[in-house]
């Protein structure tokens, strides 16, 4: 909503938080992945202001996907594979609820 520093921002610590709350399952993992979702929320935040909101959640969830190859090493290449269609849905739903937030608030809060 806000752009680029603000979107990775978001997503990066984020999912610190989210990974804090839950105890670390994938250790240090969990560090890569939340640089790559920072990455994910800046792509969004530039997509969004440059194409529009449909390709800001697109590559969103494109990202947010393809992250899964970091978890290999904890999950093994079956259980990586096995995992990534929930991911994908997980993403998408998440992209689904974000957009209609962001779509409600867009002209109440000052950008």
């Amino acid at each position: 909503m806000y752009g680029p520093f603000d979107g990775a921002a978001v997503c990066g610590i984020g999912h610190i938080a989210t990974s804090i709350v839950n105890d670390f399952p994938l250790g240090i993992l969990h560090l890569p992945i939340a640089l790559g979702l920072a990455l994910a929320g800046a792509a969004m935040g530039s997509f969004n202001r440059r194409y529009g909101l449909l390709a800001g959640a697109g590559i969103g969830v494109f990202i947010n996907t393809i992250l899964i190859v970091i978890a290999i090493p904890a999950l093994g290449w079956q259980g990586t594979l096995s995992f990534l269609p929930f991911l994908a849905l997980a993403a998408i739903l998440n992209a689904i609820v974000a957009s209609g937030a962001y779509r409600s608030l867009k002209d109440r809060i000052p950008i």
